[in-house]
């Protein structure tokens, strides 16, 4: 009979071999540059990213520019940025509208808020995180910091093939532990499904709706549109046209909510982010009904 302090022993041990082993996924890469923030809060940038004014932010890619960047960084700030590859970087960065950074802002400033990872790409070269951009992130081994094959040989090693004169285990014992460390492993592999074979669980916006997108593309980095975390609520966020008999009110409150981008207000079905600009949405009010809505076609 296998003892409770066997199994407490045969499970803890195999949790932590599985977990040296885990891959990492999109859920760290925004923990892995927030630790990184922390410590550029102390460098080179610190009086920017102290006190995060959008032209701060703007300033310290117009510095990062003027040295030797990378040309996975710099297709990165050309996509972001919108800039042709024959026009000239910097001066692209110096037109950009600084209210599109705003995310970042937020994301160095407030401890829980979600940036889309195209924002997060500017972050990362911002603070000199690395590996970037987040396919490449992903690619990493594992969470813990590399340790040499033959570490990692030794534990396997000494977890699957005890030797009966150190363990004591009887030939029940060594039948009982293998049966209860394969279960274990069935067990794991159940609890991890979605970490060994990921579902979709990011999402983009596509003109008026959500799209849920694989967090693993290898072409997430370079993507352009906003890509979140998928949000069950958010998810249901929609774009819609408005005029002059739409119902905007329902018991005294407000069920659309308004944002804007380059002077243009759009409308959605529910409160959140605007997905075009990651400003908070703002509910209807009759001063805004009255200004920017128009008679039904």
């Amino acid at each position: 009979m296998i003892r409770i302090s066997d199994v407490s022993d045969i499970s803890e041990k195999f949790c932590l071999i599985h977990f040296q082993d885990m891959k990492l996924s999109h859920i760290d890469y925004p923990k892995a540059i927030k630790n990184k923030l922390k410590e550029a809060c102390d460098g080179e940038f610190s009086s920017y990213l102290l006190d995060p004014k959008l032209t701060s932010l703007r300033t310290i890619c117009e510095i990062i520019v003027d040295r030797e960047l990378s040309k996975a960084d710099e297709n990165t700030f050309r996509l972001f940025f919108n800039i042709a590859k024959e026009d000239d970087l910097k001066k692209g960065i110096q037109k950009f509208d600084i209210d599109r950074l705003k995310p970042i802002q937020f994301f160095i400033k407030r401890e829980n808020y979600n940036a889309g990872v195209e924002y997060l790409e500017i972050l990362a070269i911002m603070v000199d995180f690395k590996p970037r951009p987040l396919s490449n992130f992903i690619k990493n081994d594992s969470l813990d910091s590399p340790k040499s094959e033959k570490t990692t040989d030794d534990r396997k090693s000494t977890f699957f093939e005890p030797k009966e004169d150190e363990k004591g285990f009887s030939r029940k014992k060594k039948i009982g532990f293998w049966i209860l460390g394969f279960t274990v492993m069935l067990l794991a592999g159940y609890g991890i499904k979605e970490l060994v074979v990921p579902e979709k669980q990011c999402m983009v916006w596509k003109g008026d709706h959500y799209e849920k997108i694989d967090c693993q593309d290898e072409k997430l980095g370079l993507i352009h549109e906003i890509v979140i975390p998928f949000d069950e609520n958010e998810f249901e966020l929609r774009k819609i046209k408005v005029c002059d008999t739409t119902t905007f009110l329902k018991n005294g409150k407000a069920i659309v909510w308004y944002g804007k981008k380059d002077g243009e207000v759009t409308f959605f079905n529910q409160d959140g982010r605007n997905p075009e600009n990651g400003d908070e949405l703002k509910e209807i009010t009759t001063y805004m009904i009255n200004k920017y809505v128009g008679e039904c076609d």
